[in-house]
């Protein structure tokens, strides 16, 4: 009874600042009930994108192969409750047994190796399989016990174990699982000695794969969902998606796989995207024209719903929420993180609601996160604010600094009648 009444004060609106900042948390993508409650369509008056959602739902559901699809777009910019309102569709759900994680969850995107998530993958489809009552032969689990046991980091653990519980007792599937997803996020060194076995032995972990996916596709299809690989590295979401496609690419299920928005300046870009399904793109809502600052009015529009689908529109001054939308660039992180950080500090000034002074001051907070700003990105940065593109030169587009500003989202794309890029305006002060 506590639980209920804890989630329905979580899905209704804020009402005072305190509420503010529980509720506006950029963290947390919208899922479940506050998908319902919340849900605001950040692309809806972009005549381009209007029907994005059903371009990534429709192939999925009507393709008869075991398509692997892309799905990118800057960071903070809704990939994650797009994905989840995917996932959560009736259809989808009647359809698929969804396997949906986060790489920042289960790995250690810090030291990031394709094998690593290739062993989250296995264990997550075993472990969601066994939540929805999928009943997988023993034989298929019993070959893939054993070739974890060919791996002298599980054997001498089974061994160790034995010792502890008595003999003639191994792991068993569960138990190696849920070991090796413990090295895989938090224990280096077995993590790297797993590596250099598991390497050679790929080919038949694919094939064990398969089989089990077999085995569960006698029930229901089988949807795998990798999130956050657009937190990775740009370099190592490169090699990634460049070098170390194969393993996924065979798996015989269809797939979804965040990118991010950076490697599609990469030179390997064109190899990426003929190998997987069409790439979707999720855009940044444009808050202004290309030449001017003139609003683009209908995208301010649905920033201000928002706003008044998760607070009371009496918690914020107009000209304050006017100003979060300008400050965040239209991406919707900032936007949530600026309501956020603005209405902490309105409630420790004790006022009523939000006003523009308060804003004000958190993107003078909020500019400290761009410190690392060199003399070279200060330049490109500078080019971009003047002539509204990426590059100064043939080639340029996919050097270190400029996927750096990127990746930092110092530099941000629009998409409408035209793509033209521009500063963020939290740093737009160092190009006056």
């Amino acid at each position: 009874m506590n639980h209920q009444r804890i989630k329905m004060a979580i899905v209704k609106r804020a009402e005072s600042l305190e509420e503010i900042y529980d509720i506006f948390d950029p963290r947390q993508p919208l899922k479940g009930e506050t998908l319902n409650k919340f849900y605001v369509s950040p692309y809806k008056a972009n005549e381009r994108f209007k029907t994005l959602f059903e371009k990534l739902k429709k192939p999925i559901l009507k393709s008869k192969g075991s398509d692997k699809f892309l799905f990118g777009g800057f960071k903070g910019c809704g990939k994650s409750t797009e994905l989840n309102r995917l996932c959560e569709d009736e259809e989808i759900m009647n359809r698929f047994l969804v396997v949906k994680f986060s790489i920042r969850d289960k790995l250690n995107i810090a030291d990031f190796d394709y094998k690593d998530l290739l062993m989250v993958c296995t264990a997550e489809i075993y472990n969601c399989a066994k939540a929805k009552n999928i009943k997988i032969n023993e034989e298929v689990l019993k070959a893939i016990e054993n070739w974890a046991f060919q791996l002298t980091v599980i054997n001498t653990e089974k061994e160790e174990e034995k010792i502890e519980v008595g003999a003639g007792i191994g792991l068993g599937i569960d138990l190696i699982f849920a070991k090796v997803l413990g090295w895989i996020k938090f224990g280096s060194e077995m993590r790297k000695e797993m590596r250099k076995e598991i390497e050679p032995k790929i080919p038949e972990l694919l094939g064990h794969i398969n089989r089990m996916l077999g085995e569960i596709k006698r029930k229901t299809d089988v949807l795998l969902v990798v999130e956050d690989i657009d937190k990775l590295y740009v370099g190592d979401a490169e090699k990634l998606f460049s070098s170390y496609a194969s393993p996924f690419l065979q798996l015989n299920c269809k797939a979804i796989f965040t990118f991010p928005f950076a490697l599609m300046l990469s030179p390997n870009w064109g190899i990426v995207s003929r190998t997987f399904a069409n790439p979707i793109i999720l855009p940044n809502v444009t808050i202004h024209e290309k030449r001017s600052n003139k609003k683009v009015e209908e995208n301010y529009a649905i920033m201000r719903e928002i706003f008044m689908k998760r607070a009371n529109e009496n918690l914020i001054a107009q000209d304050a929420l006017d100003e979060c939308i300008k400050y965040s660039g239209g991406v919707i992180y900032d936007f949530i993180r600026i309501i956020r950080n603005a209405a902490n500090h309105a409630s420790v000034e004790e006022n009523n609601k939000i006003e523009k002074n308060d804003v004000k001051i958190t993107i003078m907070e909020m500019r400290e996160n761009y410190t690392f700003l060199n003399e070279e990105h200060i330049e490109k940065l500078k080019y971009v604010y003047k002539k509204k593109e990426l590059s100064m030169g043939k080639g340029e587009e996919g050097s270190k600094s400029v996927m750096e500003l990127l990746g930092s989202l110092s530099v941000l794309k629009y998409y409408n009648s035209e793509e033209w890029f521009d500063v963020h305006p939290i740093i737009e002060y160092k190009m006056k």
